[in-house]
């Protein structure tokens, strides 16, 4: 098994200046934080207004590694995880965490390499869907790449938007929107080690691919928990004749439009909408969506279900990983 401990770099980006610089990874953030979702909480603490991280941890190049992310959004901190190769892609570009400050003038692509950052123009992408940005960015720059792409949904600000990469689902707690205010609609990363012949893809299915509306809410970088929840509510509320029917009501979601336009703002935003008389629904509707706290493989940039099958596997490579900054907790 390979582990990767540190890049030792931290890259910041700030895209209302369009400048970037790199700073060590201090000694003391390894040792209080691990990685993954500790460095995030840590780099986000910094930042008097919004922000957004992204990081590795230690093993995220071995175990199916997960990169953590997080974002300062009205005063708070909201975080999320992703699966698939963005992890070790950003480990084998050489940073252990991107800090994203600002906010572009136009639509743009974050583009990060080993010999630095590039911002490209990103207006012909803006509005689009998931998969035909995929697909555009796939022909313009080529497989060499692991792509985190913004659909219409963070474009237009909802909340529970999400980030797709690869089929990989995250950010429905409000960092994807907080990018996608960014004005950012595609984060690509290319490592020095040819990602597309790197087997570290988690294989667990994303909440977002067992729901009935999944294929339509991934399309539209829609949490699809969420929208489930919010399409029985509209139907319940349809068939009770307290709304007309909609053209589509997941893309007049995403678009912010039409009868989808109520609920593009989360549930309570809709209910305070629609009146005291929706909420006699709520009883039918799915389950919310049960959002995890930070757990150790969130700090050591692994899957989960690996942690819990296999931890000392696990503890002892973090070990091994982090040069004994960890020896106190074995």
């Amino acid at each position: 098994m390979t582990t990767w401990a540190y890049a030792e770099q931290i890259l910041y980006v700030d895209l209302g200046r369009r400048t970037a610089r790199v700073e060590p990874t201090p000694t003391a953030l390894k040792r209080g934080y691990i990685g993954g979702a500790g460095f995030v909480a840590s780099l986000l603490a910094e930042a008097p207004s919004a922000r957004i991280a992204l990081a590795t941890g230690p093993l995220s190049d071995a175990m199916a590694g997960r990169l953590a992310m997080g974002a300062v959004v009205d005063g708070r901190m909201v975080f999320s995880s992703m699966g698939g190769r963005m992890a070790a892609a950003l480990k084998g570009a050489g940073y252990d965490a991107v800090v994203i400050d600002g906010r572009l003038e136009h639509p743009g692509v974050l583009v990060l390499e080993p010999e630095g950052v590039r911002i490209l123009d990103g207006g012909h992408l803006w509005g689009l869907e998931v998969p035909d940005v995929a697909r555009q960015l796939y022909l313009e720059a080529g497989p060499y790449w692991a792509t985190m792409v913004l659909g219409p949904a963070a474009d237009h600000h909802v909340p529970f938007a999400t980030m797709v990469h690869e089929g990989h689902f995250a950010g429905g707690s409000g960092v994807a929107a907080a990018l996608g205010r960014t004005r950012i609609k595609a984060v690509m990363v290319r490592d020095t080690l040819l990602i597309p012949s790197r087997c570290t893809g988690c294989d667990l299915a994303c909440p977002a691919k067992l729901s009935p509306n999944a294929g339509r809410a991934g399309d539209l970088g829609l949490d699809a928990p969420t929208a489930e929840r919010l399409a029985a509510l509209a139907d319940a509320l349809i068939q009770a004749g307290m709304l007309p029917e909609p053209i589509e009501l997941l893309t007049e979601i995403a678009y912010r439009r039409g009868v989808g336009a109520l609920f593009s703002d989360g549930e309570e935003a809709a209910l305070r909408r629609l009146g005291p008389e929706a909420a006699r629904f709520l009883p039918l509707l799915p389950p919310r969506k049960r959002r995890g706290g930070i757990g150790i493989a969130d700090l050591l940039g692994t899957c989960q279900r690996v942690w819990r099958e296999r931890p000392g596997e696990i503890l002892r490579s973090a070990l091994a990983a982090t040069k004994g900054l960890l020896a106190d907790a074995s």
